[in-house]
């Protein structure tokens, strides 16, 4: 041994056979293949401490090889996003009131971060290059009112916890209002255990619809419609003027929008938005865009998170603001984000398990249980769907919104609406029409499906139709319907306690910092 070199014991050093364990069923468990690479002189300890006196090593067998694919995964993702003529990934999330919050990392770095045909990595870390690139706070998931960025105390959340971002990939899209940017939407974990995090509203939709799906058996299908009305970007006078005053299914806004409306549809096309339907609303500059109904409950969520964006910057391109604002004039219709639901039993044959011809009416006795369950916690459910004063400007008698409690076949005038098939004349749907945009969808997904399974788990048997002589009141204020999920035992557990405490409180500070009408609509004007 020359002077340079030093002694390796054998138990300062992996052997290659330390490498290859075997798993529960006696496959291999390989690590990196940077990992695999011993040298010369630590096969020879080896092979002298073992007194074998030969220097044959042993490899995995080909049916117990697994390679790493992730890495490679990951390698094909950033080039494909460069060539694309992408610069920049976006790590996004929607905070609990309806905020988007993301953080930026530019392409060549995460680049930068892949395996070098030059030298292995030397940090020892397991991370691909997409992994773990971003925080965020604790607090600026469900600490923040939608107000401004300063902590609501009784939230019981702080600046001194961070949460990772772990990307979904199945959620990337290159944006076509900013084509060097990729977003990706992710889940936020505890820096420390990588735990999913209690207050990750896209990680609660995410275990509610594993509980459907493995708990109960069933998967849903959801679909969406965005209503919002378009106004001059330059306000004449003191108050902002829609761009047209249209009537509902009006040719006008279509005509004269048709280059805004044109853009918009490639738009949500290149991002694989689909679109069923378009047509003018009810209220001056309006028009609801009706997003096709998916079996991918996520990457509807997703849909309408990113379809609202889009609408906002190409109505700013094109000289207008775009309101989602659920009430921007107590004299005409205000804007709603109805949501559709129906399930199939994994069991089962049928697309839709909701309708039954054989019953009264026309659904299924585990339908009827969902929409009951709906109904047992609508007036604590309206704190998610209808989470902001202003939500609740928009609801009321003849409103096309419903304000009693219950449901009916085909009513508009009704929260709870069961849809008639157009083909089929057979029902195959239930409209949750008591919705605006100014809600989480993920959260809100997650609260009405939870409901709506505590139905079909108990059994509950679906009331009969509402009649104006039966029907009850629905809350008539986000305090009144926040006290109400207060004593709902099951949303709150739902929710869990950080969520709910956090939910509650900082919604509470937003009905109690109440501002005038006009306020709320300038706002909005300001904002958008």
């Amino acid at each position: 041994m020359t002077s340079h070199q030093t002694t390796t014991s054998v138990s300062a050093q992996p052997t290659l056979r330390s490498l290859v364990k075997p798993g529960n069923n006696g496959a291999a468990s390989t690590k990196s293949n940077a990992e695999l690479l011993l040298t010369q002189d630590t096969i020879n300890n080896e092979s002298a401490a073992t007194g074998t006196g030969n220097h044959s090593i042993s490899i995995p067998k080909p049916s117990e090889y697994l390679r790493n694919k992730e890495k490679g995964f990951h390698a094909a993702i950033l080039r494909s996003l460069r060539a694309a003529g992408v610069k920049f990934l976006r790590y996004t999330i929607l905070d609990a009131f309806n905020t988007i919050r993301c953080k930026m990392v530019p392409l060549s770095h995460a680049m930068s971060l892949l395996p070098s045909r030059t030298h292995r990595n030397s940090t020892g870390s397991s991370n691909t290059p997409l992994d773990n690139r971003a925080s965020i706070a604790e607090v600026c998931f469900a600490g923040l009112p939608t107000r401004e960025d300063v902590p609501v105390e009784s939230s019981k959340l702080t600046a001194s916890n961070v949460l990772t971002l772990e990307p979904d990939f199945s959620s990337l899209r290159v944006l076509p209002y900013s084509p060097c940017t990729a977003i990706m939407f992710c889940t936020a974990h505890n820096q420390r255990t990588r735990e999913l995090s209690p207050l990750c509203t896209r990680g609660l939709l995410e275990r509610v619809l594993h509980e459907a799906r493995v708990g109960m058996g069933v998967e849903f299908c959801v679909g969406a419609e965005l209503e919002f009305q378009l106004f001059y970007s330059e306000t004449k006078g003191s108050s902002p003027q829609p761009v047209d005053t249209s009537t509902f299914a009006n040719a006008v806004t279509l005509n004269e929008q048709r280059d805004f409306i044109s853009t918009l549809y490639d738009q949500l096309g290149e991002q694989d938005i689909p679109v069923e339907l378009i047509h003018a609303e009810s209220g001056p500059g309006q028009l609801e865009i009706v997003l096709s109904y998916s079996s991918n409950v996520m990457q509807l969520a997703d849909d309408v998170v990113l379809a609202r964006e889009t609408i906002e910057v190409e109505a700013k391109k094109h000289g207008m603001k775009a309101l989602f604002l659920p009430k921007t004039s107590m004299t005409t219709a205000g804007n709603g984000l109805h949501l559709h639901f129906s399930f199939r039993d994994v069991s089962s044959s049928l697309d839709n398990s909701f309708p039954d011809p054989t019953q009264p009416t026309g659904i299924s006795p585990k339908g009827g249980s969902f929409v009951e369950g709906i109904m047992d916690h609508l007036p604590s459910l309206l704190s998610f769907s209808l989470p902001t004063v202003n939500s609740f400007r928009r609801i009321g008698p003849g409103c096309w919104t419903g304000s009693a409690l219950g449901w009916s076949t085909e009513d508009k005038e009704v929260p709870i609406r069961v849809c008639i098939d157009l083909f089929t004349g057979k029902a195959t749907n239930v409209e949750f029409k008591l919705a605006d945009a100014t809600a989480n969808i993920y959260l809100e997904l997650a609260m009405i499906l939870a409901a709506g399974m505590d139905g079909m788990k108990n059994e509950r048997k679906l009331r009969p139709m509402i009649t104006g002589a039966t029907s009850e009141p629905l809350p008539q204020s986000l305090q009144e319907s926040l006290d109400l999920l207060k004593k709902d035992e099951v949303l709150l557990s739902i929710l869990g306690p950080e969520l709910s405490t956090a939910y509650i409180a900082v919604r509470e500070s937003e009905a109690q910092n109440e501002k005038t009408f006009d306020e709320e609509v300038m706002d909005a004007i300001n904002k958008a």
